[in-house]
Order: C-alpha cells, then structure tokens, then sequence
C-alpha cells in the first residue's frame, strides 16, 4: 500500500507541475502549447487522483488555488454612451476659435474647467448598487474591451460607493502608470534582460490588459476619475461639482485643474502647467477644456468624433539644457558609425537623459558643437532624445573640437563613405566584434525571433563566456545546457528557473513568419516593410534566396517596388557562403510560416489601406497579418481599394473611401481579421 501511494503521489507531482507549467504560460507569456482539450484532460486526471487520496491533496495544488481563473480572452462590451475621443489644439488661434464657437452659441456668461490631460489609458467604471460591476477601456469609442478583473488591483478604483451615489452610475477616467513606477519596472526588466516599456503609456496599456490581474497588481497602476455619469446630473450641474464629490469620498483626480472666467485664465493655466509639468508624477500632454456647466453640453452637441464643448490644448515636444560632456561612436550591425553625446544629465518630461544623437558627421558640422557646449534637448514625439541647437553664448573658454574617427572604434579596420552617403561604415562585417553583437541584438529582437530573455545585457554576458558567437548558436543552448557542456546556473542571476524560462522562450520563437525570418537576418537595406514586400512576392524562403544569388539573370519586374539598391545588397548575401551556411543551420531548428496564399475567406485575396492609429493591434502586426492572408497593402486610396482599415484619429484616406463607397473596417471587424 505504501508503494502504490509512493506512486500516487509521484503521479500527483509531476501532474501539478505540468498544469503549474502551461499555466505559466498562458498566464504570464500569453502564450499556449497544450489544445484546451489536452490542458482540460490534465486538469481531470489531477482532480481524480485527489478525490481517491485525500490526504495526498498539497497546498499549491491547482485544483484548491485561491484565485485560479478561467481561460478565457478579453471580451468586448458595447459602452452605454460612446466614449468619443477630444478634438485637439496646438495653437493659440486653435484654443480662441474654441472658445468663440462657444460664446456664439451660449447667451450670457459661463466658465471652462481646465484639467490636465493624463497621458494614460482611458476607462470606465459601471457601478450597479453601488458596487462595481463592470470595467471597460475606451476601446473604439463605441465598444471596450472588459478589464473587470483587472482594475480590481488599480490604485484609485473604488469597488464599492458611498450610500448618497446613486445606485446606477459610470464614472469615467484615466488608467495610468506614476512617474516613479515606470522608472522602477525598467530598471528591473534591465536588470533581467527584457525589453524596456517606451513610455509610462505604453507600459500602462500593456499591463491593463493582462490575463492574468496578478500581472496588473504588480505593476501599480493607478486611475484619475474625471466625470461622472446618471440619470439627471444628480450628482451636481457642473463638471467642476462633480470634481469635488469624487474628491470627496476618495477618489484621486488629475490635479491641478482651474476653473476659468474667460480665454485668458485658460492661456495662463496651459502655460502654468506646461512650466511646471515636471513636477507631477504622471505624464500628461496637455490640458482638457471643457464646458463646465452640463446642462450647456447639448447646445452644442457633437460630431461622430469628439464633443464640440470639448477641447484638448496639447503641448509642444518638451526642451531641456544640458552640457556636452563627451561624444563617442558607436558601431550599428550594418556597419554604420554613430556619433553619440554625453551629457550631464537632465530630466525631460520624467525621464532622465544622459545621452543623445548626433546622428552622423554632417549633423557635427551643421550644429558646429563642441565638447563642453551646452545644446538644446527635445523628446520627439516625448520619446527619443534629438539634440536641436547649441546655446553659443555659453560655449566655454577650454572646450575641445570633436574628434572624428578615421578607424572602426570596435576592430579598428579602416572606415570608409559611399557615394551619397552621410554615415561612415566599418566593413569588416563579419569580424568587427560590436557589429556581430549588434546583428545579435537585432536577431532576438520584437520583429525578428522575439526571444523574451535574451536582452542586451544577457547577450553581451554570452558573447563574453563564447556561448553565443552567432545566431544558430541560440538554437544550439538547449543541447549544451542538458548535455552540461554550459552552466548557465554558474552565472550572476542565473537559476533553474530563468535557464528554463529562456530555454521555453527559444522554443517559442522556432515557429517565425516568413516576413519576420527575413527581418531577422539582418540584411543591409531590409527593413521590417520591404521584408513583408519580399514576403509577399515569393513562395517559399528558398526560392527568394535562388531568385537573388541570380539576380541578373532574372526579370527583375516580378519584384516591383523594390530598387537597384536593395536588389544589390540581397544578391551580396544571399551569394556569401557563410550565409548559406548560418542559414541552413537556423532552418535545422525552425519552421517558417508562409502567408496562407490558398485561403478563402473574405479578407484574403484583397487590397488594403490602413488609416489612423491603433490601440489593440501594433500597426506592422496588422501588415503581418494582411501579407499572410495572401493580401496586398496599398498607401493610397483607389478604385482597387477593397477594404480601408480605420484606426483612431483617421486622416484624408478615411473621407475619400466614404465618397467612393469602399468597404471600412472598424476595430470589431479588425479582431475578425486578426484571428485568421
């Protein structure tokens, strides 16, 4: 009896840790090995076993987890009122033509709230006996997808309201990152090797939408209520009323805010707030002005778009100072030489910066700067740092002049400029040690392999230890780790935890699409876009590379919209032995996916153009997903067109397809697409 439970037990074990396993996976790396049916059939014999042995149930069990979830996606929910987006203003003339259309419309007097525009994500509670029921993003404006589950661990979200709230109402707001979270989330996913979040937006976006709220809570989200919404304003007349009821039974707001008289008050808050944005610990891009008194708010109604009592003054890319205190260069994968600043550093909307393009040598010309200038800094788009001028009036009395680079800082081969181009390039490409680490980075990168845990900091430490030299030597880690030729548990922050976590990432990476293969290779001029062309014209990955190792001897009109130039670096490759040879050995461990060119449905076959931004899908997703339909993208629209995808905020394309009764797709029928 003894040796059956021995057996029992062991069976138990090895059955939680399988569940514990895939659970993992579909949780933490939205990612699923295992058919439902399969995760289902374990999860069965799991129960089964434990029913018959009682006393062999463990605390860490799945089958008594406190918490365990249901396997299901984020749905989506129509809003009960369409949660538009706010017309936007970035000049002066912008914000006093607002305020005239409202003067003309309202007779007698009347005040603008002033709020600052939190650069999150925007939601709504839906409370039903003053309990919280259901929680939405914004979505299309017209349906959001449910985060019920997540905002429960949301920093501001009230579960459950006061007695004097109505028993039916929505309140509306911002989900967000804090300032100080954001830089602490990056400094650990440095540490461990993944990617950085872009922006506190980013990184909010990403976290809300989790599977598992487990994730969202260990992010510290945060959420602005803004408005509120239920049947006859019952909770005050104007915005700035309810402002003070949601204050008042704690609910955190977006502060400061103004209430204002006339145009001039709002003038001065905008320009307060843009001098002192610093100060706040969340991002924001501008302040909301809006009608304060609800009742006016159906005078002046609004378009399909956005409410005419409305409006958003953003703010222009943040400036900063800082000195010059070195310039280094830097060696890119296709051997381009990068000058780069050093500076003392400065914080620009709540991030630090230490260091910032130069670009190449003609911008060190144009700039005329210095070693100890100070210069200008600005955040384009309030992302990358763009160093814009050099304040002359400060150059110091010994400052030194750059000094330009005649030899690769790397392998100190002798750098070279081609006709037409501004950059200087090593063309030791397949010696010059940053360049190869460079090629690496790139190889394991979003677009190309997306090999989570394999950052820059982890590649680096194995180039040093000779574990990885070259990109089939990542397919190679998992037989050198089993068969102990490697430790990788002998190294600083290494265990068996994240030795298995990396090894599942690589084999995650092994199914690739053909676009994102080609990506991957790092092939001089093929960027993500000519990859998806290259893609699209070609069967298989063999054939492409056939085709160029006999370019000319080919009819190169079979590749339109590809030029000479290209052309040239693919044949380059592509006639390398050494590639061949990598090549082969990277298709030993991989399948690529080709664009399903055979499929029938209503999106293959097609012609698309895409207008406007995305929240759910990354644009080049969407691009990825048009290619492997064994569809076409067009950049403009004609009477070829079938199917114009709309985004948020969508340009001239959008007016123009209306007019020649193209179909449109909006985010419902983008999700239709995106399953295929």
């Amino acid at each position: 009896m003894k040796i059956e439970k021995k057996k029992v037990k062991k069976k138990i074990d090895e059955l939680i840790k399988v569940i514990n396993y895939h659970d993992d996976l579909y949780y933490n790396k939205n990612y699923q090995e295992i058919s439902d049916e399969k995760y289902d059939q374990l999860r069965r014999s799991l129960l089964d076993l434990e029913r018959k042995y009682p006393g062999l149930i463990s605390k860490g069990s799945p089958s008594i987890r406190v918490g365990s979830q249901k396997k299901n996606k984020l749905g989506t929910i129509e809003h009960k009122i369409p949660m538009l987006s706010l017309n936007n203003a970035y000049e002066i003339k912008e914000v006093e033509k607002f305020y005239e259309r409202i003067t003309k419309s309202i007779s007698g007097e009347f005040k603008i709230i002033a709020e600052t525009k939190v650069d999150g994500l925007s939601a709504s509670l839906r409370y039903e006996d003053k309990i919280l029921k259901l929680a939405l993003t914004r979505g299309d404006g017209v349906k959001g997808e449910d985060i019920t589950n997540n905002v429960n661990f949301i920093s501001g979200v009230k579960k459950i309201l006061p007695n004097d709230f109505p028993s039916k109402m929505e309140i509306r707001g911002e989900i967000f990152m804090p300032r100080n979270v954001f830089s602490s989330l990056n400094e650990d996913r440095k540490k461990n090797g993944e990617e950085l979040f872009s922006t506190p937006r980013n990184a909010a976006a990403g976290s809300v939408r989790q599977l598992n709220p487990i994730i969202t809570k260990n992010r510290k989200l945060s959420f602005f209520g803004y408005t509120i919404l239920c049947e006859g304003n019952s909770l005050g007349n104007s915005t700035s009323e309810i402002r003070k009821k949601l204050k008042n039974y704690g609910f955190t707001l977006n502060e400061p805010s103004k209430l204002c008289c006339n145009l001039q008050e709002m003038i001065d808050f905008h320009k307060y707030i843009l001098n002192n944005r610093d100060s706040l610990n969340y991002d924001i891009d501008g302040i909301v002005y809006k009608l304060d008194d609800l009742r006016l708010h159906k005078i002046l109604g609004s378009t399909n778009r956005y409410p005419r009592w409305a409006l958003a003054h953003k703010f222009p890319s943040e400036i900063n100072y800082a000195q010059v205190k070195n310039v280094i260069f830097q060696v890119g994968r296709t051997g381009s030489i990068t000058p780069v600043a050093i500076l003392d550093p400065v914080t620009i909307g709540g991030v630090k910066i230490s260091r910032a393009t130069l670009h190449n040598e003609d911008e060190i010309k144009r700039l005329g700067i210095v070693i100890g200038d100070t210069v200008s800094i600005q955040r384009a788009g309030d992302v990358i740092p763009k160093i814009i001028s050099v304040v002359k009036q400060k150059r110091i009395k010994d400052y030194k002049n750059i000094s330009l680079p005649i030899n690769c800082p790397s392998c100190g081969s002798k750098l070279y400029k081609e006709n037409g181009e501004a950059v200087k390039r090593c063309i030791n490409y397949y010696e010059c040690e940053d360049q190869l680490i460079n090629k690496l980075y790139h190889f394991v990168s979003r677009g190309a392999f997306d090999i989570e845990g394999l950052g820059e900091k982890v590649i680096n430490n194995f180039w040093k230890k000779g574990y990885i030299k070259k990109y089939s030597d990542i397919f190679d880690l998992k037989y050198k780790i089993k068969n102990q030729i490697i430790d990788l548990t002998s190294m600083e922050g290494w265990g068996e935890k994240s030795v298995d976590n990396l090894l599942l990432s690589i084999e995650k990476s092994k199914k690739i699409s053909f676009n994102k293969f080609i990506f991957s290779l790092g092939i001089r001029h093929i960027g993500q876009g000519i990859s998806l062309l290259l893609s699209s014209k070609f069967k298989s990955f063999e054939e492409l590379a056939l085709f160029f190792e006999n370019v000319k001897k080919q009819n190169c009109q079979k590749i339109e919209g590809i030029g000479e130039i290209i052309i040239k670096s693919l044949e380059e490759f592509f006639l390398l032995q050494r590639n061949k040879e990598e090549i082969k050995k990277i298709k030993e461990h991989i399948k690529i996916e080709y664009p399903k060119k055979s499929i029938s449905n209503t999106y293959s076959d097609k012609t698309y153009v895409i207008t406007g931004t995305f929240d759910d899908f990354p644009r080049n997703k969407i691009q990825e997903k048009i290619i492997f339909l064994g569809s076409k993208i067009s950049s403009s629209i004609s009477k070829n067109t079938d199917f114009l995808i709309v985004g948020n905020k969508p340009g001239s394309k959008f007016e123009k397809a209306k007019k020649m009764g193209i179909s449109l797709l909006y985010l419902n029928e983008l999700k239709e697409l995106m399953k295929f």
